[in-house]
């Protein structure tokens, strides 16, 4: 799908940011606030919003690789996923990468949706 033609079936009519909400997970509870709000100030503390598991046989190549630029690991679901970790870890602007960090709920021509990022990713120089 091409970025355009999904952004047509956003709801992105006046005051969009307060009707879309964030949901992250900090010291153990989840906590909500609308988009407008989350994008003034700064998320502390986040948890991944769901863990992943493995078994033996499955098609996609999940793993934890470790990440010297944050000294821990970090939840991969795929190979694809392994390498974007490793090209952050090189770069010298990264201070912080979570894995799964919030859930977005926003609307469209469909009704409400939820997504899940893949990493939020800290750089020097922002969000």
């Amino acid at each position: 799908m091409e970025l355009a033609s999904g952004r047509d079936g956003l709801d992105l009519g006046e005051g969009w940011q307060g009707r879309w909400s964030v949901t992250w997970r900090a010291g153990g509870g989840e906590v909500s606030s609308p988009l407008d709000r989350v994008l003034r100030g700064a998320l502390a503390g986040l948890e991944p919003m769901r863990g992943f598991t493995w078994r033996r046989a499955q098609r996609h190549r999940p793993g934890l690789p470790f990440l010297a630029s944050t000294g821990r690991l970090h939840a991969s679901e795929s190979l694809e996923e392994a390498r974007l970790l490793l090209a952050l870890d090189f770069d010298a602007q990264v201070t912080e990468i979570v894995s799964q960090p919030l859930r977005i709920r926003f609307t469209c021509a469909g009704g409400e949706r939820d997504h899940t990022p893949d990493y939020l990713v800290r750089t020097r120089s922002g969000v």
